[in-house]
Formats: C-alpha cells, structure tokens, sequence
C-alpha cells in the first residue's frame, strides 16, 4: 500500500516562510508548554537565545549518541523523536513522541549532553536553539525558573508513558482515537486549531507507528471513523465532527497533559 499523507502536503502546521528575528520569537514563541513559565523566565529565554533554524520535512536535527551543546524549542510544525534498533537483521526506527509548538524538543539533552534517540522534523520546522551555557546561568540563578524547566521535562515524560500505555494496550479505533484526543488538546493550547479542524500532517506509516498498527489497519480505522461520524482524517487535518463520542472511544482522560485547569 502507498504510504499517503494522512495529513497533508509536510507543511508546516504554521507559516514558516517569515524571517524569525527576536521580535518574532517573542510573538511567536511563547504559546503551548513553554506559556505556562513565568514571564520573567520566558524573558530570559528570549535573551539567551543564539538562533533560529529552519528544518525541512524529514531532516534530522540531532541523531543518537551527538555531542549535545544547545536545546531547541518548536515553533512551528511538528517534530518527533526515533528510536532505532536492529529486528530480524535489519535496522527498524519508531516515533516515541511528537512535539507541537511550544515544546522543548530535547531539553533533557541539557544534563544528559547526548541522547539515546534521534530527533526530526515530521513537517517543515522552525526552532529556537538555547545554548546549554546559557540555560545553565538561568538555572543557577534561581531555584523556581530550574522547577519550572524540569516541570516541562516532567509534563514530556508524562505524555511518553502514556504513549506506551497506548501502543501496547488500547485497541486500534481506541489507539488513534486517543491520539486525535491528545493532539487536539496540545494544538489548541499551542493556538494551531481553528474550530473542530486540527492539522495533522502524517503520513499513514507514521500514524501507524504511533497506533501500533499497520499501514492497512489504519486506513480502516481512519474509514470507520469517518463513516460512525466521529472524525475525518484527511488533506492534512483531523476534522472532528464528534469530540465526545472521540473522547469514549478512547476513553480519553487528559489528566497526564497537566493542563493549567488540573
């Protein structure tokens, strides 16, 4: 089966043709995961950042085992971390995770200094790179801003071990319902969703990753929501025409999100 996007063209899920400067780093920036910090340490991190990058779909920004001086924050599009290890002699890779805007995409990389995955773009991307040094002067300085960092860490953390949960125990319709459940949710708190429509730029390989499922039994999942009314995934958004019955389908429960309302 061709692996289609069920998503759309790798765009970006948001413009990324603007040139970013410091004045679009703070308009832009600062949403999603990284709004919940004080001002006062957002205004630092705009400080302390050395530069902003651009990505394009499927390029790599760091790989497994790479010496690690800098942590980059999404600012647009979607990015994700890979696992790769060797099955039946060959070289097999899976998504763990997928960053949204407003996302530290490796700040764990700040006391490892090397990680044990690799790190991508899934769409066009644009991130703001911290230098480590930079980052450590800001922890040092207060105790607070270093719990309001690790809180991220921990949030991120939170979010992975639901995605065992879900690859190893739900059912394929309740796997992929939960993950439109959960993208949903962390693209509105990134400002991306515009009513019931949220982007989601996969291809069918990728969703299946994801869902623990193949390429086929996802095409099927994704039929069988659209047809019970639920949700159409297609020309690169989720349109959800039924968000509770979503939610009971995957028996949804957002608590491991620590939203500010929890």
């Amino acid at each position: 089966m061709k692996d289609e996007l069920v998503g759309g063209s790798g765009r970006s899920v948001a413009s990324t043709d603007l040139e970013m400067t410091e004045s679009a780093l703070a308009e832009r920036g600062r949403r999603g995961l990284v709004r919940r910090l004080e001002p006062e340490l957002w205004g630092m991190l705009q400080a302390a950042c050395s530069e902003t990058r651009h990505l394009g779909a499927r390029e790599l920004l760091s790989e497994a085992g790479d010496d690690l001086d800098t942590s980059a924050l999404l600012l647009d599009g979607l990015m994700a971390r890979y696992v790769r290890g060797a099955s039946g002699g060959e070289t097999q890779r899976a998504i763990v995770s997928i960053s949204v805007p407003g996302d530290f995409v490796d700040l764990h990389g700040l006391p490892l200094k090397r990680l044990d995955h690799d790190i991508g773009a899934l769409t066009d991307v644009r991130v703001a790179l911290f230098p480590h040094a930079a980052l450590n002067r800001i922890i040092d300085r207060s105790a607070r801003y270093a719990r309001q960092l690790w809180r991220l860490t921990m949030i991120d953390a939170a979010i992975h071990r639901h995605w065992i949960f879900r690859e190893s125990r739900l059912r394929a319709l309740a796997a992929v319902a939960d993950f439109v459940s959960e993208m949903d949710l962390r693209l509105r708190e990134a400002g991306e969703v515009e009513g019931d429509r949220i982007p989601l730029p996969l291809l069918q390989s990728d969703l299946a990753e994801i869902a623990g499922l193949s390429t086929v039994h996802v095409s099927r999942v994704c039929r069988d929501l659209r047809e019970g009314g639920t949700c159409t995934i297609r020309d690169g958004h989720a349109e959800i025409h039924d968000r509770a019955r979503l939610h009971r389908l995957a028996h949804f429960d957002p608590s491991y999100l620590y939203t500010p309302d929890d």
